[in-house]
């Protein structure tokens, strides 16, 4: 029996899309069916239960490329395996049209864990040199080791081979560790992408800080930016001393952690900024009070899954030898908890060139540091710029570039905030609808023009055959398109209309 195939190759440019950003036109499918559009690494003992995964990507039109350590530690020469991958990822990104990387594991001290990272060495904001483990270095075209010690990403002795991210290449780590834990993270991915709340929740935000002096540059944070670009968007702030924690209006909650949970429950916002104190396995609450793992049995948000950033030191380790950190709890919370996190891996420091005369002065303008712009910007970049979670926090890395070739506080800045989750997810600027599909029942075997028709022009519609037929098109301006075709019979086609503002719709269609 032969495959189904394609009667021709469809070019997709003449579309009458434009576009901005290199995501944008891989979006469009151009580089589609590319066998590494994603790049996923995990360990040789997680590949099977990333296969799921992949397959649901596959069909939103971002084909997986899955590849274990072993398969990279084999097939390259370099000093270590972190070299390797760096080595891996660039020839991805430079020749096989790659624009995503997905570190499929967390980290442990040492060089270990599912997918190790980079340690470089940092000065702390308490003046320690300590190791920081920062994924940007593997999408790096430079080693990080200009002196050739074994020491990476040294503020001074390292410069010249420390190359940033340029934006074009979104990067991001789902920490996991067990296959339980794919599996409980790709049927979240699944939800997020096919059965997103379509009323408010993509539209509202919240602020949460239990800092009084840091108030001005959280308000300035919506105020100044983020309702710029989430036009029509709804804000909640929850600060902690001021008359909205207690006023008991609907969606105003004492940031306890009973109302926290409140928070996720009530499905309110998609998107939240956590400002406060943290630590390796919580939240800092009201008063002092922890909001932990043991509080996430509590959730019960499925299908509403929210984007989180949060400047809380440690609330984002993933290379603990003791696991998990907070952040992780929360993405491997099976249907409840966030799909994604923007958070600093460790205590991180003040990013003013001098926080004395500075700090006031910024608090009382209500301007942004280094490290709440960057969180700024995640939001900016995604939802204004239309982009996923990993380009936009790689666009806001791109952005600090000349800030960290001066500063040692923005080279720590920019190395350890990391997207903890799939880098492929739209942020959702606006409430997203379900697209209307339609298509033949069945088809009758051998050569044929198949179209579908939808009601989203611009959407990504893409096929797939039992038999391994793989084809991306764009929808036109009336929401249709045509695939020529040739079928044969006992096969199956399966098409799926998605977009980063729709949710996806699968149909099958049977050959007899």
């Amino acid at each position: 029996m032969k495959p189904a195939s394609l009667l021709t190759l469809t070019v997709l440019a003449a579309s009458g899309f434009a576009f901005a950003h290199p995501e944008h036109q891989l979006m469009a499918g151009l580089s589609a069916p590319s066998p590494a559009t994603v790049l996923l690494i995990t360990s040789p003992n997680l590949v099977e239960a990333w296969k799921p995964f992949a397959t649901w990507k596959k069909k939103l039109g971002k084909p997986v490329r899955i590849l274990s350590t072993k398969q990279i530690e084999d097939r390259y020469e370099a000093i270590d395996l972190q070299e390797k991958i760096r080595r891996c990822v660039r020839n991805h990104t430079d020749h096989l049209g790659t624009r995503w990387i997905i570190l499929g594991g967390d980290s442990e001290p040492n060089g270990k864990g599912i997918v190790p990272d980079r340690d470089t060495i940092h000065q702390t904001r308490w003046g320690i040199s300590e190791h920081i483990p920062t994924d940007v270095y593997y999408l790096s075209k430079k080693g990080w080791d200009a002196d050739g010690d074994g020491i990476f990403g040294e503020w001074e002795d390292d410069r010249d081979a420390i190359d940033y991210p340029d934006g074009d290449v979104g990067l991001g780590r789902i920490p996991v560790r067990t296959a339980a834990d794919v599996k409980a993270y790709t049927e979240k991915v699944i939800a997020y992408e096919s059965q997103y709340p379509e009323k408010n929740f993509a539209t509202s935000m919240t602020y949460t800080c239990t800092e009084s002096q840091a108030y001005p540059k959280v308000r300035a944070s919506w105020d100044r930016y983020v309702s710029k670009v989430l036009k029509g968007g709804t804000m909640h702030r929850f600060f902690a001393d001021k008359t909205p924690w207690d006023k008991k209006s609907p969606g105003d909650y004492p940031l306890n952690s009973e109302n926290w949970i409140k928070l996720f429950n009530d499905k309110i916002s998609g998107k939240l900024h956590f400002h406060g104190h943290g630590i390796f396995t919580a939240w800092v609450l009201e008063e002092g009070e922890l909001l932990s793992k043991k509080h996430l049995a509590q959730l019960t948000n499925e299908n509403a899954y929210p984007i989180i950033t949060t400047v809380s030191c440690f609330t984002g380790q993933f290379d603990a030898g003791k696991d998990p950190s907070i952040a992780e709890s929360l993405l491997r919370q099976p249907k409840a908890g966030a799909i994604a996190v923007v958070a600093p891996v460790r205590e991180g420091k003040p990013h003013f060139h001098d926080p004395k005369r500075d700090f006031p002065l910024m608090m009382q303008k209500g301007k942004l540091d280094g490290t709440t712009r960057t969180m700024t910007q995640f939001w900016e970049h995604g939802i204004g710029q239309k982009v996923s979670a990993g380009a936009a926090i790689m666009l806001v890395k791109a952005g600090m570039t000349e800030d960290a070739r001066k500063s040692a506080s923005f080279h720590l800045c920019l190395c350890e905030l990391n997207l903890l989750g799939d880098p492929t997810l739209s942020l959702r600027g606006s409430n997203p609808k379900r697209p209307q599909v339609a298509g033949p029942k069945f088809l009758q075997e051998g050569n044929l023009s198949l179209i579908i028709e939808s009601d989203a022009p611009g959407a990504m519609v893409s096929l797939v055959d039992t038999l391994g037929l793989y084809a991306v098109q764009i929808a036109d301006e009336t929401g249709n398109t045509t695939f020529p075709l040739s079928v044969v019979k006992d096969s199956t086609l399966t098409i799926t209309v998605s977009g980063p503002n729709l949710n996806a719709v699968t149909m099958s269609i049977p050959v007899k």
